[in-house]
């Protein structure tokens, strides 16, 4: 008995020690939660942006109709129209927009005989040119950049008729920038292959067999999606909007489709109707001249307000009538179009509102990071919205934002002087 107690006596010691460390690894484990908890809250890494001058403007987003005064061309009968003008050329009264062929091949054989032609006088040009081209590598690198860039943004538009054209100009670039540089370009096997395939086509036997003219004198487009009438355009400021909902819903559900060979447009004046909230016109009126921007591409057009600024009180909607007398290729063809119409331009420095505090006099600023050093910077705010506001560039204010200053958008316990180490 004696025996057992005595055992269980050595035992306790072992089992105190045991019970000592788990307490100690508790503590520890707390400690360091605390710790961690104390340093998150004190050591927030600092995040910041760089100062620029940013321009933003209210807006106003819809869905457009585009009615311009156009008419169909009737492409004739018996045999196979093909256009011989580009999109958005114009043409004359009388004069020729599209040619007749007798039969598809004879179509196909001609085209491809006045593309060598035109491809066989560009090398022609090219070259009778070359001793007097201009040295200015920069600027045709220049060019180079601009032209990939519109190669790319064609692709992602899928506008097949673009991506050539972009390519085109391309091509045309990078030969101009060898022949810059000293490349001796040789032009005189590129030459005698196009002549070669010229002399291989029976042009006599292809030739049209007559033409299409126009009535009046105009704009062409190969494009026709049966909506060139859908309304009056002499009468686009009286559209109410139930009448214009349905025209835009009857453009939405239909398959868009060639109805003609092509059509012309007698009024470089067209116009974009659209339904918006009533009070979303409250600062624009009636005369204003906006800028559009179309969604769809990186086109931004100049748009003169006509009628639908000037609302009632009580109304909830208006037919928003805007008129544009810009004309190009890609105009021509648009029907139905989202539209981001922009007024009150705004300029100055764009913060976030994260980076925006109140301080101890009421007033609202940042704080930049200088040389790892906090620096309070004040201003005036000409615009703001929930997500940023622009400050006013004010040279003359020693305390304003500066240009490239590293504005604070994550920090804490920011004040002026302090210090980030």
């Amino acid at each position: 008995m004696r025996t057992s107690e005595k055992e269980k006596v050595n035992k306790n010691p072992n089992k105190i020690r045991g019970d000592i460390a788990a307490v100690v690894i508790v503590l520890l484990i707390i400690a360091g939660y605390i710790f961690y908890e104390c340093y998150s809250a004190t050591h927030v890494d600092v995040e910041t942006i760089t100062a620029v001058t940013s321009t933003v403007y209210e807006t106003v987003n819809a869905k457009a109709l585009v009615v311009r005064d156009e008419h169909t061309i009737d492409g004739g009968s018996g045999g196979i129209t093909v256009a011989g003008v580009e999109n958005g050329e114009k043409v004359k009264v009388g004069g020729n927009v599209a040619m007749v062929f007798s039969s598809e091949e004879n179509a196909k054989q001609y085209s491809a005989a006045e593309e060598l032609h035109s491809q066989l006088d560009y090398y022609i040009e090219l070259e009778s040119k070359a001793a007097g081209m201009a040295t200015d590598v920069a600027s045709i690198d220049k060019d180079i950049l601009s032209d990939v860039n519109d190669y790319i943004r064609a692709v992602n538009s899928n506008s097949f008729g673009s991506i050539s054209d972009c390519s085109d100009e391309l091509n045309d670039k990078l030969t101009r920038r060898q022949m810059i540089i000293g490349k001796n370009v040789d032009f005189s096997q590129i030459k005698a292959d196009l002549q070669s395939q010229i002399n291989s086509i029976n042009t006599e036997s292809c030739k049209p067999v007559g033409y299409v003219t126009a009535d009046e004198s105009g704009i062409f487009s190969s494009y026709t999606d049966g909506f060139e009438n859908i309304a009056d355009y002499k009468k686009v400021s009286s559209l109410d909007a139930k009448t214009l909902q349905g025209y835009i819903d009857k453009v939405s559900q239909s398959q868009s489709a060639q109805s003609s060979f092509g059509k012309l447009i007698t009024s470089y004046e067209w116009y974009f109707c659209c339904i918006v909230p009533a009070d979303a016109v409250k600062g624009i009126k009636n005369g204003d001249t906006l800028s559009v921007a179309i969604k769809s591409s990186d086109e931004v057009l100049d748009c003169q307000v006509v009628s639908g600024a000037d609302t009632d009180l009580g109304v909830t909607e208006t037919v928003l009538i805007l008129r544009c007398s810009e004309m190009n290729s890609q105009i021509t063809s648009m029907r139905l179009e989202n539209i981001e119409i922009r007024y009150n331009e705004y300029t100055g420095f764009k913060v976030p509102a994260s980076a925006i505090h109140i301080d101890d006099e009421g007033n609202k600023c940042v704080y930049a990071l200088i040389s790892n050093q906090v620096a309070k910077r004040q201003g005036n705010i000409v615009y703001s919205t929930k997500d940023y506001a622009i400050f006013e560039n004010d040279p003359e204010n020693s305390n304003s934002i500066r240009f490239y200053d590293q504005i604070i958008t994550k920090g804490t316990d920011l004040h002026d002087g302090k210090i980030y180490s």
